[in-house]
């Protein structure tokens, strides 16, 4: 079926879809019409249909969350899409991302941020995609790194709450990547990332960036019961491989960053009863039940 025949159907399905059931649940049209725009693009073998596809769900998710009703709607029927809420409850987060033929991946999303004035919404889109990840420092929703967020963290210190959000990246078919960033709101609620809270030794960073083999898996959680990011370390295989991420994965020892006087603080090899032996988050968890990622 060509890209314009289902463009037709979805229309004519998403209004059956308001008419039959807009009286029992007024969410349920959009969330309905949302999750068969991602049915869609998943379902698409084309790589230009998938990008002609997510310009339309882009259009449709903007315009539906500009809405009082979408702040606290209920996604959890939608697949492929990350939807995360700040404990303060004055953010949401959404992403999701393109699987290319190449094996690349795209990132989307959108910052859904409640005050006392309304909804503001900012779109973001991965601006490291196929470009030279040094040369930026992604601090902007138009130069937003770009991953698929899985937990949010909300840390209150002076008069801002930083939430510091932990994401995967695809990459390629070669490597996988693991985030850990910091995101603010500014006096004038613009969204910042990566503040430099980041404390290792004696260096302040804004972002961390783990590379690791594609074949390999890495824990890079919240551990809530004792308020710290744990992780694996991360090594090559063979010492000849130093740098060549490809080759890397957990060497059986974990770290962690403990948040100390407003900053992350690295904490290396730490006991891995503390590491592992916690209540998974169960939103993680949903997020793989649903198609999201099995990479978190």
């Amino acid at each position: 079926m060509s890209i314009v025949k289902k463009i037709c159907l979805f229309v004519l399905l998403a209004f059956l879809g308001v008419a039959v059931s807009a009286k029992d649940n007024p969410d349920l049209p959009e969330i309905d019409s949302i999750n068969y725009y991602f049915t869609l693009i998943k379902e698409s073998k084309s790589d230009y249909e998938k990008q002609e596809l997510n310009n339309y769900l882009i259009s449709y998710l903007r315009e539906f969350l500009l809405t009082a009703s979408s702040f606290n709607a209920d996604y959890n029927d939608v697949k492929n899409l990350s939807v995360l809420k700040s404990d303060d409850g004055k953010l949401r987060v959404y992403t999701w991302n393109l699987n290319f033929q190449d094996g690349s991946f795209k990132y989307f999303g959108f910052l859904q941020y409640k005050d006392n004035k309304g909804i503001s919404l900012n779109f973001l889109e991965d601006k490291k995609y196929k470009t030279d990840v040094s040369i930026r420092l992604y601090q902007t929703c138009n130069e937003w790194y770009g991953a698929l967020y899985y937990e949010i963290i909300t840390k209150k210190w002076n008069s801002y709450t930083y939430y510091t959000l932990i994401g995967w990246d695809g990459a390629d078919f070669l490597i996988n990547r693991k985030i850990v960033e910091v995101l603010y709101f500014d006096r004038r609620n613009t969204p910042v990332f990566g503040k430099k809270i980041f404390k290792l030794n004696r260096t302040n960073t804004g972002r961390l960036v783990f590379e690791y083999a594609d074949r390999a898996t890495m824990i890079l959680r919240f551990n809530k019961q004792k308020d710290m990011i744990v992780m694996d370390h991360l090594a090559p295989s063979e010492s000849k491989y130093l740098n060549m991420f490809q080759f890397y994965g957990p060497d059986f020892s974990y770290d962690a960053f403990i948040y100390r006087g407003g900053k992350w603080i690295l904490q290396q090899d730490i006991n891995p009863d503390e590491a592992i032996n916690f209540k998974r988050n169960s939103k993680v968890n949903s997020l793989k039940r649903r198609g999201v990622s099995r990479s978190f």
